[in-house]
């Protein structure tokens, strides 16, 4: 049976009422709605739950990934500069002055998500169908509910650990938190499962499924994250290889346009199309929202259709420039710079044609429409050759549009691009990561170099481990500059005060407020009001 999780069917939709956390509501009996006892029968109904399961990931705007909330809030590292006057809550927790009333919270949501898959866990065993087909189900929900924790786990630390149906559960709707060593323990058994019962593809008509692959890519990133490196380490080395075929896309941009969408590179996409859903962009989790990518409305530059909240950090346009390419390469900086950033070429090298976006807009004009809202504050870019930096976001813009407002949401041809959670370069840089900590300097330059040729930079050597990390730790800032990562990767390296010390170092904004417990996120107060054994994370009462 073919199953997208682009679009939804009836049954599915009124699943989503399965996702909830009222504890009465199997007491409600809509004749005309699926109800526990007498759904869970064949295929169909276990593929229709499936897709429920994956909703509370894929909003385009409230969900974590989504570009209103999640997306905004991720991105709280010093690679970013926020311009004031927009969001409230984004400029909060931007500038750490957020606490446990702040909102746009994604914990209820991530619980939506563990709750249906703990909903889906229960009853496929009842479902009459080819059994391995059951096991891959199985797998699959087990991912998906491994990876809400991962995330709960990164940004909450001590959470509720849920692992049955809300109803089912001896606790019902108030549950104390576990350490989040036992959250993370959970993340990889789940991960574990689903690497053990996954396929190793899917179809074109189930692109953004979860594949085995990604199983085993988010088992490594756990492990990582829990220092258990030389498992971590084992566990990426087996993408490098067959039967896996992944690999690192010639071309950097092809990993952010929507005609490149689900390359080599890709391990795991949230898949997204605008003639899906109904018309209405700011839809959260049911069967008729929107289903199209809106993150271009909110990073590109103003006059190009989009709202322009976002400008690149100054610290990571340092960071690009501080290594040239070798003498007699194609460009003089970094290729991935080309993709992150518009920029006037003329004004720092020779040889290039300076480029023209959105209806033949040049640089000047876009960072000429941009000069209200940057008078508000702006980062201080470095200097090139004595002349002032001028820099605006291109990842994640629609840029290979040349058309006019082609930023814009309100345009569905302007909404179909999909965003990269999980690329190979992420497998490569954990895999070196690990590899550097297991002593195993071979294996991490390997994989290291993978990423710098193909960002165009030059062979280099590195004398020891602490040397290889070091790499490892700027690598990972140029290549995944607004893709959310560098938040948790400071925190995985560094003590909360070291961690305080490279914002105010890179003068990011509200560094001086950085604290220990931003660290985390604070549980929000609703979860606070409503659940009577929870109690706030450690750092935050």
């Amino acid at each position: 049976m073919n199953f997208s999780i682009k679009k939804y069917t009836v049954i599915a939709a009124s699943l989503l009422f399965l996702g909830g956390c009222k504890s009465d509501f199997l007491d409600r009996t809509n004749p005309n709605l699926p109800i526990e006892e007498t759904y869970w029968r064949i295929e169909s109904d276990a593929q229709s739950a499936m897709a429920t399961i994956y909703s509370p990931i894929r909003s385009q705007m409230s969900g974590y990934y989504g570009a209103y909330g999640g997306y905004q809030t991720m991105n709280r590292a010093d690679d970013m500069w926020f311009l004031s006057g927009e969001e409230a809550f984004t400029w909060e927790y931007i500038n750490f002055l957020n606490s446990a009333g702040t909102p746009e919270s994604d914990f209820g949501s991530l619980y939506n998500g563990i709750n249906r898959a703990n909903v889906f866990l229960k009853n496929i065993p009842r479902v009459s169908m080819d059994e391995n087909r059951k096991k891959e189900l199985i797998g699959e929900a087990s991912f998906l509910r491994g990876m809400y924790y991962f995330l709960l786990a990164a940004n909450y630390g001590d959470v509720p650990l849920r692992l049955l149906p809300t109803d089912d559960d001896p606790d019902g709707a108030s549950k104390p938190s576990a350490a989040e060593a036992e959250v993370w323990k959970q993340v990889i058994a789940d991960f574990k499962i689903a690497k053990d019962n996954l396929p190793l593809t899917r179809s074109a008509a189930e692109a953004g499924r979860i594949t085995k692959g990604a199983a085993i890519a988010y088992l490594g990133k756990a492990l990582v994250y829990t220092k258990q490196y030389a498992e971590a380490e084992a566990e990426l080395k087996t993408l490098l290889t067959a039967p896996y075929t992944y690999d690192l896309t010639t071309n950097f941009e092809d990993n952010f346009k929507e005609t490149t969408k689900l390359n080599k590179e890709s391990v795991w996409e949230i898949v997204y199309d605008s003639k899906f859903g109904g018309d209405g962009n700011w839809g959260v989790d049911c069967a008729s929202c929107a289903m199209g990518f809106v993150l271009p409305n909110f990073a590109g530059p103003d006059g190009t259709g989009a709202w322009f909240k976002l400008m690149p950090g100054a610290a990571v346009v340092r960071d690009f420039i501080s290594e040239e390419r070798p003498a007699g390469s194609d460009t003089r900086f970094d290729k991935r710079m080309y993709t992150s950033f518009f920029w006037k070429y003329s004004d720092y090298e020779t040889g290039l044609t300076d480029g023209a976006w959105f209806g033949n807009q040049s640089f000047d004009l876009m960072w000429s429409n941009a000069g209200p809202k940057r008078q508000r504050g702006e980062p201080t870019f470095p200097a090139i050759d004595g002349k002032t930096g001028r820099f605006l976001i291109k990842k994640y813009t629609n840029f290979y549009r040349n058309v006019s407002g082609a930023n814009s949401m309100y345009d569905a041809a302007n909404r179909n691009n999909n965003l990269r959670v999980f690329r190979f370069a992420e497998v490569l840089l954990l895999h070196a990561e690990a590899c550097a900590k297991n002593g195993n300097t071979a294996g991490a330059a390997s994989s290291l170099k993978r990423v710098r040729d193909r960002a165009g930079l030059a062979n280099k050597t590195w004398a020891n481990a602490d040397e290889l990390m070091k790499e490892v730790i700027k690598q990972n800032e140029l290549e995944f500059f607004f893709e959310g990562h560098r938040f948790f990767d400071l925190k995985r390296w560094y003590t909360p005060v070291q961690m305080k010390q490279i914002f105010v170092d890179n003068k990011k904004q509200g560094a001086n407020n950085f604290q220990p417990k931003h660290y985390y996120l604070p549980i929000p107060e609703a979860e606070i009001n409503t659940n009577s054994k929870i109690q706030q994370h450690p750092l935050w009462r």
